[in-house]
């Protein structure tokens, strides 16, 4: 067999398991990258069952962990000669602030700093890959709250910071981070892509205190299903380059369509800095 490959961080519930389940059923061969691994085990088996023709590992690492990222990502290394499709999927918000010991934001930690460690590890095995097949992608879960987020916030403690403040942050990261990827990787044939699936109900947020959290628990009846909020992710995990268009590497997608970004800080200038700042972290 000659399933493309696709990992997905996040994959035990919500929209990481959605995606999981959608690809499996468009034969990829999954990796399942989860934090924990009771839930990924579980995960593990629905989405094999969605599939049984289709291979599904399970690797368990902390995105808060430089130790635990450097381990999957030598793991997967070692195991695997091909990675077709990363996800950047995985992502929370905290119930309260809370900062590590060098005074970065927790959330934006994990989602940001952990995803661009992750890929960084694994950017051998991907250039592999293109260099086989031409089409590697590497698509990053972020959002219409990128709106709300500010680069000159990144790396800083801010300890008034509200956490739809801190959200923002991180999709503006996530969205940056893509098109930071798309440059980097420039004619190597790795392409990189931000998403918003819109508003979706899952346990995301679902302890967030204050505006926010109230927020959250307002828009519930209206918002999408996993399934439904997966479709763009699949769409250009799946879909031919020439329906996704060479001309939007490093674009921000929604209903599987490109979309417009609304903030200012969406430059390349700031996605070239977020790189460099990042690789500091590595």
């Amino acid at each position: 067999m000659n399933n493309k490959v696709a990992l997905i961080t996040g994959a035990n519930s919500g929209l990481g398991l959605a995606t999981a389940r959608a690809l499996a059923n468009r034969s990829f061969d999954l990796i399942l990258l989860c934090r924990n691994q009771q839930k990924g085990q579980a995960a593990q088996a629905e989405v094999q069952q969605e599939n049984p023709d289709v291979r599904v590992d399970l690797v368990t690492a902390d995105l808060g962990d430089a130790g635990s990222i450097r381990q999957a990502a030598d793991y997967i290394t070692a195991h695997y000669s091909a990675v077709d499709v990363l996800i950047n999927n995985a992502g929370y918000t905290p119930s309260t602030l809370d900062f590590t010991e060098d005074g970065i934001e927790k959330s934006f930690y994990a989602s940001h700093i952990g995803h661009f460690r992750l890929t960084y590890h694994l950017t051998d095995l991907l250039k592999k890959t293109a260099a086989k097949t031409g089409d590697v992608r590497i698509i990053s879960l972020s959002s219409a709250a990128h709106a709300l987020g500010s680069k000159a916030r990144f790396f800083r403690r801010i300890t008034d910071l509200s956490l739809l403040s801190a959200y923002g942050d991180d999709k503006l990261a996530n969205l940056l981070f893509a098109k930071g990827a798309a440059r980097q990787f420039a004619g190597t044939g790795i392409r990189a892509y931000a998403v918003h699936p819109g508003v979706v109900k899952t346990n995301f947020g679902g302890d967030a205190p204050g505006f926010f959290g109230k927020m959250l628990w307002l828009a519930t009846p209206f918002m999408r299903t996993p399934e439904a909020g997966a479709k763009t992710t699949v769409f250009l995990a799946s879909a031919p380059l020439k329906a996704i268009g060479e001309q939007n590497d490093g674009g921000y997608f929604a209903d599987s369509r490109p979309k417009a970004t609304t903030n200012r800080d969406v430059t390349e200038a700031n996605a070239d800095w977020l790189w460099q700042k990042s690789l500091a972290y590595v």
